[in-house]
């Protein structure tokens, strides 16, 4: 019999509400929340300053030798504390990663062996030995794919554009119009599935959940139900 992880992968698309879902649910069943897209959005932001192009398809060996030594020359920590989700060298960086122009960096590192390498080492230490939900594009398929449930959730991309807008301006980013969000949510779709290294896919054996046009504490009640019965509580 095959080894379950206990924890809950959860896939999809940006701005299909992963973030919410997956926050909520950790509350409802006691599960650590892992925000694997502020892990992916650290990086990137830290790594922007390399003056490494992350556009292109391919890095140099020389290219990823200097991420590997960046890597080994500085500690990334998460959940260091109140206020303080994820840190680099004791600076706080998660302010700052929630820029718009982070997300898409985030997009470009992502497509790269060396980077994902380290971030799927990082998920799995944090998880160590205990239950936890992730939300990402690969936790299913690539990072645990041997999670007791994995689930994928996705929306149509104008409902998804309309939620990250919102998000966006709550932050006070008043610059953006939605056709904006529209186009970089659409370019964000096409890189992430069609990317050659964990590209964004379904798990055969995922849940599938469409939100939209669903309320969130809907989608919650669907995936906690769905836990409870593959740990057989009542």
């Amino acid at each position: 019999m095959t080894h379950k992880d206990p924890v809950i992968a959860l896939d999809g698309p940006s701005g299909s509400g992963k973030s919410t879902v997956a926050k909520l649910v950790a509350q409802q069943l006691g599960l650590t929340y892992i925000d694997t897209g502020a892990m992916f959005r650290s990086v990137a932001f830290a790594l922007q300053h390399l003056g490494i192009d992350f556009t292109q398809d391919a890095l140099t060996s020389e290219q990823e030798q200097q991420i590997r030594q960046f890597f080994h020359d500085h500690r990334f920590s998460y959940d260091v504390g109140p206020g303080v989700l994820v840190e680099l060298d004791n600076l706080n960086l998660t302010d700052r990663i929630r820029e718009h122009h982070v997300s898409r960096l985030a997009s470009q590192v992502s497509k790269h062996e060396v980077i994902r390498t380290f971030l799927a080492q990082w998920q799995r230490d944090i998880v160590k030995n205990r239950s936890a939900i992730l939300d990402g594009r690969d936790i299913g398929t690539v990072i645990f794919p041997n999670a007791v449930l994995k689930c994928y959730l996705t929306a149509s991309s104008k409902e998804r554009a309309q939620r990250r807008l919102g998000e966006l301006q709550s932050r006070g980013e008043e610059s953006l119009d939605f056709d904006t969000v529209l186009a970089d949510i659409e370019e964000r779709d096409h890189q992430d599935m069609t990317r050659a290294i964990a590209p964004l896919k379904r798990a055969s054996d995922a849940v599938e959940v469409d939100t939209t046009g669903k309320s969130i504490p809907q989608i919650v009640d669907l995936i906690v139900n769905e836990w409870k019965k593959r740990k057989g509580v009542a």
